[in-house]
């Protein structure tokens, strides 16, 4: 578990670097450090974490107004979970914060790990969301087709980290085993 955090602690870096980056008015920078991140993804992950590569800069006033801003925190991880599948083997799911995060200790997504060709990759992305007044759920799957919540049994193995304590929905779900 502890090669899966630290995975998933790097591609935070790497993520909050990505949106530093953006910021800043150097096109070249922001795409190389773009695909830095999509190189933790397969293929159908990649520009899928609501940042695509640029073409041309913003204008001045949007780098005046984000030059004033902190440099981005990394997400926080609450949980992860390691289930067996016959396809994939050891497949992990990790319990984020939203992108960005602040002080409010609320679910935001979830990863899915996996060694593919022998090395970890980001295989699928959900959304933890509701629409008003519903339970909030992980919703809008991007990534590889075979592989879900549905297709995974029961984890062998569950980390827990931190308690998203403001979020009924989050805590409810971190304090299953699954």
């Amino acid at each position: 578990m502890e090669e899966i955090k630290e995975f998933i602690i790097n591609f935070t870096k790497q993520e909050a670097e990505t949106i530093y980056l953006r910021r800043q008015p150097d096109l070249a920078a922001y795409n190389k450090a773009l695909q830095i991140m999509n190189d933790y993804c397969v293929e159908p992950l990649h520009d899928s974490f609501s940042m695509i590569p640029l073409t041309k800069l913003y204008g001045q006033e949007y780098y005046d107004e984000w030059s004033k801003k902190e440099y981005p925190r990394t997400r926080d991880i609450y949980k992860i979970s390691c289930y067996e599948n016959e396809k994939y083997g050891e497949v992990y799911i990790a319990y984020l914060s939203l992108r960005t995060p602040n002080r409010i200790l609320t679910y935001g997504d979830c990863l899915f790990v996996t060694k593919i060709d022998g090395n970890l990759m980001i295989v699928k992305s959900y959304l933890f969301t509701s629409d008003v007044g519903k339970k909030k759920k992980f919703e809008f799957p991007t990534g590889l087709e075979d592989i879900s919540f549905k297709t995974l049994k029961k984890p062998v193995k569950i980390e827990r980290y931190l308690e998203p304590i403001h979020d009924e929905d989050g805590m409810e779900h971190y304090l299953k085993d699954i």
